[in-house]
Protein backbone atom coordinates (compact mmCIF):
# COMPACT_ATOMS: atom_id res chain seq x y z
CA UNK A 1 0.00 0.00 0.00
CA UNK A 2 1.52 3.06 -0.97
CA UNK A 3 0.10 6.16 1.68
CA UNK A 4 -0.09 9.10 -1.41
CA UNK A 5 -3.20 11.82 -1.58
CA UNK A 6 -3.61 11.88 -5.56
CA UNK A 7 -5.12 14.56 -7.60
CA UNK A 8 -7.90 12.19 -9.01
CA UNK A 9 -8.64 14.89 -11.35
CA UNK A 10 -7.89 16.28 -14.45
CA UNK A 11 -9.06 19.50 -14.87
CA UNK A 12 -9.23 22.41 -12.83
CA UNK A 13 -10.11 26.78 -12.72
CA UNK A 14 -6.77 28.19 -11.11
CA UNK A 15 -7.32 32.12 -9.70
CA UNK A 16 -5.23 34.64 -10.58
CA UNK A 17 -4.03 35.72 -7.70
CA UNK A 18 -1.02 34.76 -5.52
CA UNK A 19 -2.39 32.90 -2.92
CA UNK A 20 0.94 31.97 -0.66
CA UNK A 21 5.24 31.76 -1.17
CA UNK A 22 7.39 30.04 -0.53
CA UNK A 23 11.52 30.14 -0.74
CA UNK A 24 11.24 28.96 -4.57
CA UNK A 25 7.93 28.43 -5.50
CA UNK A 26 4.52 30.91 -6.07
CA UNK A 27 1.14 28.95 -5.19
CA UNK A 28 -2.40 29.60 -6.56
CA UNK A 29 -5.79 28.06 -5.22
CA UNK A 30 -7.70 26.48 -7.90
CA UNK A 31 -10.96 24.32 -8.13
CA UNK A 32 -11.04 21.15 -9.59
CA UNK A 33 -13.28 20.82 -12.45
CA UNK A 34 -13.27 17.57 -14.26
CA UNK A 35 -12.33 13.57 -12.29
CA UNK A 36 -13.30 12.48 -8.97
CA UNK A 37 -12.28 15.48 -7.18
CA UNK A 38 -14.62 17.99 -8.78
CA UNK A 39 -15.90 20.89 -6.59
CA UNK A 40 -12.86 20.19 -4.43
CA UNK A 41 -10.35 22.58 -4.22
CA UNK A 42 -6.47 22.62 -4.78
CA UNK A 43 -3.54 24.28 -5.48
CA UNK A 44 -1.15 25.15 -8.26
CA UNK A 45 2.78 25.82 -7.43
CA UNK A 46 5.31 27.81 -9.86
CA UNK A 47 8.76 27.84 -9.58
CA UNK A 48 9.76 31.03 -9.17
CA UNK A 49 12.32 31.26 -11.41
CA UNK A 50 12.97 29.35 -15.36
CA UNK A 51 8.86 27.64 -14.44
CA UNK A 52 8.11 27.95 -17.99
CA UNK A 53 11.42 26.38 -18.99
CA UNK A 54 13.61 24.46 -16.94
CA UNK A 55 11.85 21.18 -17.13
CA UNK A 56 14.54 19.90 -14.52
CA UNK A 57 12.74 21.84 -11.96
CA UNK A 58 9.53 19.47 -12.44
CA UNK A 59 11.25 16.35 -12.75
CA UNK A 60 13.68 16.92 -9.76
CA UNK A 61 10.56 17.74 -7.76
CA UNK A 62 9.01 14.76 -8.24
CA UNK A 63 12.08 12.31 -7.87
CA UNK A 64 11.38 14.22 -4.68
CA UNK A 65 7.88 12.77 -4.01
CA UNK A 66 9.17 9.68 -4.84
CA UNK A 67 11.75 8.90 -2.67
CA UNK A 68 10.03 11.11 0.01
CA UNK A 69 6.87 8.20 -0.67
CA UNK A 70 9.04 5.38 -0.26
CA UNK A 71 10.26 6.85 3.11
CA UNK A 72 6.85 7.37 4.00
CA UNK A 73 5.58 3.84 2.85
CA UNK A 74 8.56 1.69 4.88
CA UNK A 75 7.67 3.83 8.36
CA UNK A 76 3.92 2.37 8.23
CA UNK A 77 5.47 -0.84 6.86
CA UNK A 78 7.17 -0.82 10.03
CA UNK A 79 3.91 0.62 12.43
CA UNK A 80 5.88 3.26 14.38
CA UNK A 81 2.18 4.79 15.35
CA UNK A 82 -1.43 4.19 15.30
CA UNK A 83 -2.05 6.99 13.08
CA UNK A 84 -1.36 7.64 9.23
CA UNK A 85 0.36 9.96 7.80
CA UNK A 86 0.22 10.41 3.50
CA UNK A 87 1.88 12.37 1.25
CA UNK A 88 0.44 15.05 -1.17
CA UNK A 89 1.21 13.77 -4.54
CA UNK A 90 1.43 16.86 -7.23
CA UNK A 91 1.69 16.67 -10.98
CA UNK A 92 2.75 18.05 -13.74
CA UNK A 93 0.00 20.11 -15.67
CA UNK A 94 -0.09 22.43 -18.40
CA UNK A 95 -1.78 25.96 -18.65
CA UNK A 96 -4.40 26.07 -21.59
CA UNK A 97 -3.68 29.05 -22.50
CA UNK A 98 -0.19 29.60 -22.03
CA UNK A 99 1.49 26.61 -22.22
CA UNK A 100 3.10 26.83 -18.72
CA UNK A 101 4.12 23.58 -16.69
CA UNK A 102 3.06 24.08 -13.11
CA UNK A 103 2.21 21.69 -10.51
CA UNK A 104 -1.50 20.92 -9.33
CA UNK A 105 -1.69 18.83 -5.91
CA UNK A 106 -4.93 18.74 -3.24
CA UNK A 107 -5.72 21.83 -1.18
CA UNK A 108 -4.45 21.60 2.66
CA UNK A 109 -6.13 22.45 5.26
CA UNK A 110 -4.54 23.28 9.81
CA UNK A 111 -1.65 23.62 7.74
CA UNK A 112 1.49 23.37 10.36
CA UNK A 113 5.12 23.02 9.91
CA UNK A 114 7.19 20.70 12.70
CA UNK A 115 10.51 20.99 11.13
CA UNK A 116 12.57 22.72 8.49
CA UNK A 117 15.85 21.71 6.84
CA UNK A 118 18.79 23.30 9.29
CA UNK A 119 17.64 21.77 12.69
CA UNK A 120 14.70 23.61 13.49
CA UNK A 121 12.20 21.72 14.94
CA UNK A 122 8.73 22.93 16.17
CA UNK A 123 8.71 21.88 20.01
CA UNK A 124 5.19 23.11 21.30
CA UNK A 125 2.86 20.10 19.61
CA UNK A 126 3.23 17.44 22.02
CA UNK A 127 3.17 13.76 20.36
CA UNK A 128 2.72 14.14 16.54
CA UNK A 129 5.51 17.14 16.95
CA UNK A 130 7.61 14.14 18.44
CA UNK A 131 6.76 11.67 15.61
CA UNK A 132 7.27 14.02 12.99
CA UNK A 133 10.81 14.45 14.39
CA UNK A 134 11.01 10.66 14.48
CA UNK A 135 10.13 10.41 10.58
CA UNK A 136 13.29 12.62 9.52
CA UNK A 137 15.37 10.20 11.94
CA UNK A 138 13.96 7.20 10.89
CA UNK A 139 14.61 8.24 7.18
CA UNK A 140 18.13 8.42 7.54
CA UNK A 141 18.37 5.34 9.23
CA UNK A 142 15.82 3.73 6.09
CA UNK A 143 18.17 4.40 3.49
CA UNK A 144 21.41 3.77 4.98
CA UNK A 145 22.55 7.18 6.17
CA UNK A 146 22.00 7.91 2.28
CA UNK A 147 19.26 10.91 2.94
CA UNK A 148 17.14 12.81 5.63
CA UNK A 149 13.90 14.04 4.88
CA UNK A 150 12.89 17.15 6.74
CA UNK A 151 11.11 20.54 6.32
CA UNK A 152 7.81 18.33 7.04
CA UNK A 153 4.72 20.38 7.18
CA UNK A 154 0.87 19.91 6.17
CA UNK A 155 -2.40 19.52 7.97
CA UNK A 156 -4.33 17.61 10.07
CA UNK A 157 -7.52 15.31 8.69
CA UNK A 158 -9.56 12.62 10.37
CA UNK A 159 -6.74 9.79 10.76
CA UNK A 160 -3.37 11.42 10.74
CA UNK A 161 -1.26 13.84 8.81
CA UNK A 162 -1.01 14.86 5.04
CA UNK A 163 2.60 16.24 4.34
CA UNK A 164 3.79 18.32 1.42
CA UNK A 165 6.36 19.97 -0.11
CA UNK A 166 9.57 17.68 1.23
CA UNK A 167 13.02 18.15 1.30
CA UNK A 168 15.54 15.47 1.30
CA UNK A 169 19.06 15.98 2.17
CA UNK A 170 21.53 13.88 0.66
CA UNK A 171 25.16 12.65 1.00
CA UNK A 172 25.39 13.35 -3.15
CA UNK A 173 23.71 16.86 -2.49
CA UNK A 174 21.85 16.37 -5.26
CA UNK A 175 18.55 16.80 -4.83
CA UNK A 176 17.41 20.14 -5.43
CA UNK A 177 18.16 23.62 -4.04
CA UNK A 178 17.21 23.10 -0.44
CA UNK A 179 19.31 19.83 -0.21
CA UNK A 180 21.85 21.32 2.20
CA UNK A 181 23.92 18.08 1.78
CA UNK A 182 25.95 15.82 4.11
CA UNK A 183 26.30 19.05 6.24
CA UNK A 184 22.30 19.66 6.01
CA UNK A 185 22.21 15.87 7.97
CA UNK A 186 25.07 16.91 10.27
CA UNK A 187 22.88 19.48 11.67
CA UNK A 188 20.00 17.82 11.97
CA UNK A 189 21.51 15.50 14.04
CA UNK A 190 23.48 18.05 16.25
CA UNK A 191 20.11 19.25 17.26
CA UNK A 192 17.83 16.60 17.28
CA UNK A 193 16.64 14.72 20.56
CA UNK A 194 15.22 11.23 20.34
CA UNK A 195 11.88 11.42 21.72
CA UNK A 196 9.28 8.38 22.39
CA UNK A 197 8.66 7.80 18.76
CA UNK A 198 12.64 7.42 17.92
CA UNK A 199 14.04 3.59 18.43
CA UNK A 200 17.08 2.90 19.85
CA UNK A 201 18.06 0.60 17.06
CA UNK A 202 17.94 3.77 14.15
CA UNK A 203 21.09 4.53 13.19
CA UNK A 204 22.75 7.97 13.35
CA UNK A 205 25.96 9.78 12.27
CA UNK A 206 29.36 8.36 14.32
CA UNK A 207 30.51 12.29 14.49
CA UNK A 208 28.01 14.63 16.15
CA UNK A 209 29.71 18.59 16.19
CA UNK A 210 28.23 21.98 16.03
CA UNK A 211 26.00 22.87 13.51
CA UNK A 212 27.10 24.79 10.47
CA UNK A 213 23.89 26.36 9.50
CA UNK A 214 21.85 28.85 11.29
CA UNK A 215 19.14 27.81 12.74
CA UNK A 216 16.32 28.78 11.00
CA UNK A 217 12.13 27.50 11.33
CA UNK A 218 12.62 28.74 7.09
CA UNK A 219 9.23 29.45 5.20
CA UNK A 220 5.74 27.61 5.14
CA UNK A 221 4.35 27.18 1.52
CA UNK A 222 0.95 27.56 2.06
CA UNK A 223 -0.41 30.51 4.25
CA UNK A 224 -3.98 28.44 5.71
CA UNK A 225 -5.33 28.47 8.80
CA UNK A 226 -3.30 26.98 11.65
CA UNK A 227 -5.16 23.81 13.42
CA UNK A 228 -7.47 23.15 15.39
CA UNK A 229 -6.62 20.51 17.28
CA UNK A 230 -4.53 17.76 16.93
CA UNK A 231 -5.50 13.41 16.65
CA UNK A 232 -4.33 11.59 19.69
CA UNK A 233 -1.18 9.67 18.98
CA UNK A 234 0.47 6.40 20.45
CA UNK A 235 3.49 4.68 19.93
CA UNK A 236 2.98 0.99 18.54
CA UNK A 237 6.82 -0.35 19.63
Amino acid sequence: MSYSRQNNASKAMIERPIFASGTFKEVRKGTYTKGERSGQQCVSKEFKSGSVFEDHYFQEELNIINRTQKVIDNWHAEGVIDRTILLNTPEIWVYETSGYKILIEPMIENFEKFNSNTGWADKSGGAWSEAMQALSHFSYHNSGGQFLLCDLQGGVYSDGYILSDPVIMSQRHDCGPADLGPDGIHDFFSRHRCGSFCSKQWSRPRTIGQATYPMRQGTTMVALPTRQGRNPLTRRF
